[in-house]
């Protein structure tokens, strides 16, 4: 801490809070043997007074960020196990910090070492090695006079092999301003296998060095490490440096963004970290997701058959997609590959479960034909891109603001992604291809808009992604540059279909079809009189004074008798007391003239 070159923390998990303190005599309950490891440690390190402290908090990330804060440090050394699941405590912990901590960070894994020496450093160069992890290995090869070795894994093609890597390794060094010393001396191995040759050249060093950007080729490394070496032998220690992101001047772009939006908050790094928090846990493919995708689904689907609003907003209200696709938003921003795989497999699974469910219920729940609702969803226009759009800004929105968590419902009502997915299956149980391309149009545009609606709330709340090497912002670009593609490319289908609409009228009828037995019975005591030819019959699904409608056409007028049977067919096959109106339209000649 301030003042001090070196400090040690023992951090306990759970409740009851415990604030920063030296250690004392008097310490928490079941911190003892960790109280002793890190005393036994600190009394190996000659020359220099380590002050010891220890807490405990139910949310450690936070309160070791809220320490670097206030005590301004420089540095922070947390370990990890890269043998371990990611999700262990340990694991996660360090996970956090890597992505919040506001300093330098170095990770460790001891490996079976007691890290007691590091005269040789290693610095594999196919592990997504950066810059700042090379002038770190520089740095620390001038101060510990130890021997740092840049490695490359080349392949075998003849007599010139080794110095053609060997330059290609020299380049690469000279890229990030090094060269080759006393302290700096670059190998190269022919074996063209790159994780048996870093395994078997780790077998003679101390540590192993590289980038937090290679967190995922280190877990491979771990795995690949136990088929190549013997079981009985030490596993290397692994170190992961991490800069301390410092802002760059901005481009002409975000100065104007900040003009626009300059008066929307700054989310504070503990904001940030409940927001990731919240949205981790509902944008993974677990029990929960895969139960309330499986019943907002059924809901929908339901719904639409029975052409209900209510039951069909209903089914949007618990509907769990959006959390997922908020959560890929968020991932774009932060370049969190590994949460926006996770957003991404949620959302895989759960369109493939709604489809499942709705193609299932449309197979077995009789329909005579498609309903209103269903053939809204099979109509979207380039407005429909818009309300995604906002939608996905608005609960991306709620989602970071804590007092407007309860706005999410309406929000979800706006975005309207199950239904959409419930018409596809519906419809391709039917056969009614035309309204499934449409509904998966609308479902499609719902999915793109909605993840780049909440990367763009997002970034203008103050989120940034780590610029720890040169792979997460490129990605992070690539995908929002073909997110914004498929966008444009949507608008083409989408306006069509606007246009369209606009010369034929909206495709939400606003009468709806008798059953095929009312309909049989009409047709059928129509026949019987002279004359007379059935037009059409339907049911009104908005408030009115009526509930049948019966048009018909003849030459003179009708009996009496016929509209008065009408009423009573229509009643005893709908089984209830309904208002029936009929209506003829008396046929009349055409006089030719001459113009």
């Amino acid at each position: 801490m301030r003042g001090e070159s070196l400090t040690v923390l023992c951090c306990l998990l759970g409740e009851p809070i415990l604030a920063l303190e030296p250690v004392s005599a008097k310490h928490p309950e079941g911190a003892e043997e960790m109280l002793w490891l890190a005393a036994e440690a600190i009394s190996e390190i000659q020359d220099m007074e380590i002050p010891l402290f220890i807490m405990r908090h139910p949310a450690p990330a936070k309160a070791i960020i809220d320490i670097i804060q206030d005590r301004e440090i420089e540095l922070l050394c947390v370990g990890m196990d890269f043998t371990l699941p990611k999700d262990t405590t340990i694991n996660r912990l360090g996970r956090r910090l890597l992505r919040f901590a506001p300093c330098k960070m170095f990770v460790l894994d001891p490996g079976d070492e007691d890290g007691s020496r590091y005269r040789r450093i290693l610095l594999p160069m196919g592990l997504h090695l950066g810059a700042f992890a090379l002038r770190t290995a520089a740095s620390l090869a001038e101060k510990l006079d130890c021997t740092v070795m840049p490695f490359e894994v080349g392949s075998y093609f003849g007599t010139d092999s080794r110095e053609v890597a060997h330059r290609s390794l020299l380049s690469k060094l000279k890229e990030a301003g090094i060269e080759a010393s006393k302290w700096i001396k670059p190998t190269v191995a022919l074996t063209g296998e790159k994780w048996k040759g870093a395994v078997d050249k780790s077998r003679n060093s101390d540590l192993l060095l590289t980038g937090v950007t290679a967190i995922r080729e280190v877990r491979k490394f771990r795995v690949e490490e136990k088929k190549y070496i013997d079981p009985e032998a030490p596993r290397v220690p692994i170190g992961l440096v991490r800069p301390w992101i410092l802002e760059r001047r901005p481009s002409w772009i975000s100065m104007i963004g900040s003009r626009i939006f300059g008066w929307l908050p700054t989310l504070e790094v503990t904001e940030r970290i409940d927001l990731f928090d919240r949205l981790q846990v509902g944008a993974r493919w677990n029990v929960d997701f895969m139960m309330m995708i499986c019943l907002s689904t059924a809901i929908a689907s339901l719904g639409l058959i029975q052409n209900s609003t209510a039951v069909v907003i209903g089914a949007m209200v618990v509907a769990p997609l959006m959390t997922p696709l908020i959560g890929a938003g968020l991932a774009l921003v932060q370049g969190n590959t590994i949460f926006f795989r996770d957003s991404i497999k949620a959302m895989g699974f759960g369109i493939g479960a709604a489809l499942l469910i709705s193609l299932f219920l449309g197979f077995i729940v009789p329909m005579e034909e498609l309903t209103p609702e269903l053939l809204a969803r099979g109509a979207p226009t380039i407005i429909d891109l818009g309300v995604a759009f906002l939608s996905g800004a608005a609960a991306a929105y709620a989602v970071a603001r804590p007092s407007l968590l309860g706005a999410l419902a309406g929000v979800a009502i706006a975005a309207a992604l199950v239904p959409p997915l419930a018409t596809v299956g519906i419809s391709l149980a039917e056969g009614v291809w035309e309204i499934s391309e449409g509904a998966a149009i609308l479902f499609g545009t719902n999915l793109v808009a909605i993840i780049l609606g909440a990367a763009f709330i997002y970034r203008r709340l103050g989120i940034r992604g780590s610029r720890l090497g040169r792979g997460l912002p490129l990605w992070g670009r690539q995908t929002v540059l073909f997110l914004s593609l498929l966008a444009v490319i949507l608008t083409a289908p989408l306006g069509y279909r606007l246009a369209h609409q606009l010369r034929e009228g909206q495709a939400r009828p606003y009468t709806l079809p008798v059953s095929q037995s009312v309909r049989k019975a009409i047709k059928e005591r129509v026949h019987q009189e002279y004359g007379v030819t059935f037009i059409s019959a339907s049911r009104f699904g908005v408030e009115s004074d009526r509930d049948v409608a019966i048009l018909l056409s003849a030459a003179k007028p009708v009996s009496i008798n016929l509209i008065s049977d009408l009423k009573k067919l229509v009643n005893q096959e709908i089984e209830e007391d309904v208002t029936v109106a009929v209506y003829v339209f008396q046929e009349a000649g055409i006089k030719r003239t001459k113009y």
